[in-house]
């Protein structure tokens, strides 16, 4: 009984708090990476001007915002952290690869803040911006496509 509670524990203890800033942009980049976001999924997850843009926005321009189908995550990694209060500014890198009928075009990393603000018991993303991006053409690329 007593190995069945410490197993219990270590896997409580593995499981990563939901309430961080860090799982919450984490469980966003990767819900998004490989699917289309419904403008639902999109806007409960984020807040002020981010949000006001994303709800404005067009049904054509929201579609190729949401549209990550063709994108598979290689890597996901918090640089640096940053908190006062509410409000947290999250350093990460992503790297991506980019498919077209089953066939690696492209990788990427990309270099990007995120400001995180805790309201009402959530983390929510108010802001990301990019800071550098790289990317790197595995097949030669056709200007007249």
């Amino acid at each position: 009984m007593r190995f069945f509670l410490v197993i219990l524990l270590f896997l409580a203890a593995c499981v990563g708090d939901p309430t961080t800033p860090e799982i919450a942009l984490k469980d966003f980049v990767e819900a998004r990476i490989g699917k289309i976001a419904s403008r639902e999924f999109v806007t409960e997850r984020v807040t002020g001007a981010m949000k006001v843009n994303l709800e404005g926005m067009s049904e054509e321009d929201f579609n190729k915002f949401a549209d990550l189908r063709h994108a598979r995550k290689e890597s996901f990694k918090i640089i640096s952290k940053s908190c006062q209060d509410k409000k947290c500014f999250l350093t990460y890198t992503i790297s991506f690869s980019t498919k077209q009928d089953d066939k690696q075009i492209f990788t990427s990393e990309v270099k990007k803040i995120a400001e995180l603000q805790w309201i009402e018991g959530k983390w929510y993303i108010a802001d990301v911006s990019n800071l550098k991006t790289y990317h790197e053409a595995l097949e030669p690329i056709n200007p007249l496509e």
